[in-house]
């Protein structure tokens, strides 16, 4: 019978959780523990494989004792089994060191799919299912959006990934991240809840899965948490309320917007006190995509600016336009990785790249926080058991020499600073969190390095279709985004022509994408783009940091809502209280003229 291990992790409810300033640390009493969001869909995902096809599904999580309460909530959805790896020796585990744990836990099981959620909402790394992937040399795919087995053995899935959605056939054993659109997950009968508080949970400790404790817990953690803290935004709202007088009251918001507007200066990538070591040579890796290649350009320079020898890393060949623009963007030098057309996957490209930094020895590599990004570099760190920081929003040099990725945590209510011990460091950056500058540059010189790939993963992409709807979010100087306060597919709708009439591009917040109001690539935000343009009217949005950690780079701030409480009211530059479609229709003379400045045909 087929065996479904669906990988679970018990969190904190993210919205409860608050921050203390003084102690610098999240404020957790009163804050409830739940399964993980996104992993109560693979659940979903392994009952409807199970009442479809027969299978035994057990959920394994990590955790302390007292999570067994909320584990139990698996056996009132309908699994077989549940088991929890609990042990002091498991404590202060890093992404690598949970991925060890659960890996050996599915070889005890023993397994033919290997189920998770696309990311934990406390850490969204998506960094552990690519990474027990690679321990136990199963076939992966992340971001997985339907799901079906088209024989005993093998199964087409279609993923979304940031250029729109591919389908592939894969051959099990396998690994599958699945998104929050793959289903709906069912709620359990009351009935089923009680019978779930007399079942047990299975307790697995250390020494049930390995003798060599130096795998596990902080021993087997490359990465720490250098510190944490507060991720406040420093703006400083002027209000107004056009209840009363909208054509007036906008009239003099514009005016506001307009002055703010010509005396605030573009935000520029803030300095550090410390600079890069230029002998330390660190890598930027170029993968397929727009948005893999744009990021890269950008890693390229942010490098660059702090002082390292940055060099681009080519996995699959590089046109020469791509070079140039590499080297225009700081690239000391290239590397090219040779990959076969058709044999392009998440192993054989990690593969290459694993076998490229044992030749090399780079100090740091860097990959594009994408859906692509994230599985290869999950790969490569599982395969060279190396240190990977997860969607980081800047990189900090210290006067110790440590390279400091920063990254947000906990729906971006704080920000972590992450070190590793390992050499190369490895992180995925988010697209858009740094400026991609060009340099004076006369070239630079091109490595083809050997490439000899092992077997190739059990996988074929069978069809790739683009996104419908495009919007320049990462390049547009002004940009217009619907939140839940627009109410509709209408209203977002609404909201994307008058974007179009204002010379603007349009975005999304993600409860709207999530809703289907509107496409999965418009979305701003933490588990979207971050952006940076001159001008960003917030239409409808509520202000939520999940949201605005992904706008902090935006040089104004211009806010619709009719809810004179809402969070974005603090988090301006200017903001107007009133009814959006009525607020939009008196804003579109002044924001014509403003858009026809900030994008001149």
């Amino acid at each position: 019978m087929l065996r479904v291990v669906v990988l679970v992790k018990v969190v904190p409810n993210v919205s409860q959780l608050r921050f203390d300033p003084v102690r610098k640390t999240l404020i957790r009493e009163g804050v409830k523990n739940v399964i993980n969001p996104h992993d109560e869909r693979a659940i979903e995902e392994a009952l409807r494989i199970k009442e479809k096809r027969g299978a035994i599904v057990s959920v394994v999580s990590m955790g302390p004792p007292q999570v067994e309460e909320v584990l139990k909530e698996a056996y009132a959805f309908g699994v077989d089994n549940v088991y929890l790896l609990t042990d002091r020796a498991f404590g202060g585990a890093d992404t690598l060191a949970t991925s060890t744990a659960l890996a050996l836990m599915c070889q005890k099981l023993g397994y033919d799919l290997v189920l998770g959620g696309k990311y934990s909402v406390d850490a969204e790394t998506s960094q552990v299912i690519p990474e027990v992937s690679q321990l136990l040399g199963t076939t992966l795919v992340t971001n997985v959006t339907k799901l079906d087995f088209i024989s005993e053995s093998t199964l087409q899935v279609e993923r979304e990934h940031d250029g729109g959605y591919e389908t592939f056939e894969v051959g099990l054993p396998a690994s599958l991240s699945v998104s929050e659109k793959i289903n709906r997950p069912r709620i359990p009968k009351p009935q089923d809840r009680e019978i779930a508080k007399q079942k047990s949970v299975v307790r697995v400790g250390a020494n049930e899965l390995s003798k060599d404790f130096s795998v596990f817990g902080s021993a087997g953690s490359p990465t720490s948490v250098r510190a944490v803290y507060d991720s406040s935004y420093t703006r400083k709202p002027i209000i107004f309320d056009a209840a009363s007088d909208p054509e007036k009251t906008v009239s003099k918001a514009l005016a506001a917007l307009e002055r703010v507007l010509k005396e605030k200066p573009a935000l520029t990538q803030p300095q550090t006190e410390a600079r890069g070591d230029p002998s330390k040579r660190v890598w930027s890796v170029f993968l397929q995509g727009e948005a893999e290649l744009q990021t890269a350009k950008e890693v390229l320079s942010r490098l660059s600016q702090l002082g390292y020898t940055a060099e681009a890393v080519f996995v699959g060949g590089a046109a020469d336009y791509q070079v140039h623009s590499a080297c225009k963007h700081g690239a000391k030098s290239l590397f090219v990785i040779p990959i076969k057309d058709g044999n392009w996957s998440s192993k054989v490209v990690a593969e290459g790249i694993v076998q490229a930094i044992m030749k090399e020895e780079p100090y740091a590599v860097f990959f594009p926080s994408t859906v692509k990004g994230r599985e290869v570099a999950g790969r490569v760190a599982g395969a060279l058991r190396l240190g990977l920081t997860g969607d980081a929003i800047d990189l900090k040099p210290t006067s110790q020499g440590e390279l400091v990725q920063v990254k947000p945590a906990f729906g971006g209510n704080i920000m972590a600073e992450i070190v590793s011990r390992t050499i190369p460091q490895l992180a995925t950056v988010r697209p858009g969190v740094f400026e991609a500058r060009e340099l004076d540059s006369e070239g630079c010189p091109t490595k083809q390095l050997d490439y000899n790939p092992n077997t190739p993963e059990a996988i074929r992409l069978i069809a790739s279709r683009p996104v419908e709807f495009t919007s320049d979010l990462y390049h547009s100087r002004f940009v217009v985004c619907a939140g839940y306060g627009v109410d509709s597919p209408e209203g977002f709708k609404y909201v994307s022509e008058f974007a179009k009439s204002v010379k603007a591009s349009v975005g999304a917040t993600r409860k709207i994408v999530d809703l289907g109001w509107a496409p999965p690539h418009l979305q701003i935000g933490l588990t979207g783009k971050s952006i940076n343009p001159d001008l960003y009217l917030a239409v409808g949005v509520s202000g939520a940091t999940n949201h605005m950690v992904g706008v902090r780079r935006a040089r104004v701030i211009l806010a619709v809502n009719k809810d004179p409480r809402a969070t974005i009211f603090s988090f301006c530059d200017v903001g107007i209280v009133g009814d959006y479609r009525v607020v939009l229709n008196h804003l579109k003379e002044g924001l014509i003229k403003i858009g026809q400045a900030l994008n001149p045909a």
